[in-house]
């Protein structure tokens, strides 16, 4: 009887010791698992999270580059004005000269003839109608003087004047040049940190920044205006895949602005080579009132593509990426019709 009970006992007591430790293991696999779980879940955000930065950082590069092309086109801008002014200086001297010596000619000669002064000759006649003659000779001449003097000093007064603005748009046009150096390395220093978080993404990453940034959607564009909207429409569609550079003017790359402005230029329309005055030199609309062959910005005027129509756009994106069809997205907040 003793035996058995503790036998039963033994058997009623194994079970209660060995309970903990199997919950234990039963709750150490469901914790592992639910970090499991967890840690899949985690990747997935982490995965979007660093793409979205690398292709921010690409973002950021583009839209400085679009501020080196603006400062670019300043620089042309000044550069050609310089190039104007000094050929109206040029004509301005010339006839400075001209003036200068033909008014240093007569006063030398006045004083050869008479160097006391065609007056002082005057008063030494003894004929009174030989002196009123000659004083109307003098008046005459020296009302002559008068002219040509102030025609010289408005001369030289205009001379000085574009002197002055050769100077300021030099001053301006050494500004520009070193801003667009400092903005040109910006862009550098930008696209290089872009790069480097470009290839710490690992396979996965790449591949899902690849697809996002050069998979380019079928282009499913709406009707388009009759002229030169649909023949901006068309180029731009011819270029997809085209690769996207700062800078690019095409035909072997672009950048955004470049490539909207070479789709209207090959429409026979020129546009400004930024997308601040593109949107400037295009009639502004409402976003709702958007069509076809309108071009669309984003707010802060980094970036402007080619409205196709059914919530579509054809864009130079960013570097790393190619000319594309893509979905009008949430950063399109301004846009301007053309022509």
């Amino acid at each position: 009887m003793s035996d058995r009970l503790e036998k039963c006992v033994a058997s009623t007591h194994h079970p209660a010791r060995n309970t903990p430790r199997r919950l234990l293991v039963a709750l150490t696999a469901i914790v592992l698992g639910a970090g499991l779980v967890g840690g899949t879940a985690q990747a997935e955000p982490d995965r979007a999270d660093a793409v979205a930065q690398v292709e921010q950082a690409f973002n950021t590069a583009a839209a400085v580059n679009e501020e080196v092309n603006q400062l670019t086109s300043d620089i042309q801008a000044a550069e050609a004005s310089i190039a104007a002014l000094d050929t109206e200086i040029a004509t301005i001297q010339s006839t400075y000269d001209e003036q200068r010596a033909a008014l240093g000619a007569v006063i030398v000669q006045q004083q050869i003839d008479t160097p006391l002064g065609a007056t002082a000759s005057l008063l030494g006649s003894d004929d009174p109608e030989t002196f009123l003659e000659g004083l109307s000779a003098v008046q005459a001449f020296n009302s002559t003087q008068v002219e040509a003097l102030e025609s010289f000093s408005a001369t030289s007064a205009d001379l000085q004047s574009r002197q002055s603005q050769l100077q300021q748009l030099k001053a301006q046009l050494d500004a520009d040049k070193a801003d667009a150096d400092a903005k040109q390395a910006e862009v550098q220093n930008a696209y290089d940190a872009a790069q480097s978080q470009l290839a710490a993404l690992d396979e996965a990453q790449r591949a899902q920044f690849d697809t996002a940034n050069n998979a380019s959607i079928p282009a499913n564009p709406a009707a388009a205006p009759s002229g030169f909207s649909g023949s901006a429409i068309d180029f731009a569609l011819s270029r997809i895949g085209t690769p996207y550079r700062y800078g690019g003017n095409g035909p072997d790359s672009y950048d955004c602005s470049g490539l909207t402005k070479a789709s209207f230029a090959a429409a026979g329309v020129s546009l400004p080579r930024t997308a601040r005055t593109q949107y400037g030199a295009s009639q502004q609309i409402s976003m709702s009132d958007i069509q076809p062959g309108d071009l669309v910005f984003y707010g802060d005027m980094s970036h402007v593509a080619i409205y196709l129509g059914n919530g579509q756009v054809v864009e130079a994106p960013s570097s790393g990426s190619s000319v594309r069809v893509a979905s009008l997205r949430s950063n399109f907040t301004k846009a301007g019709r053309v022509g």
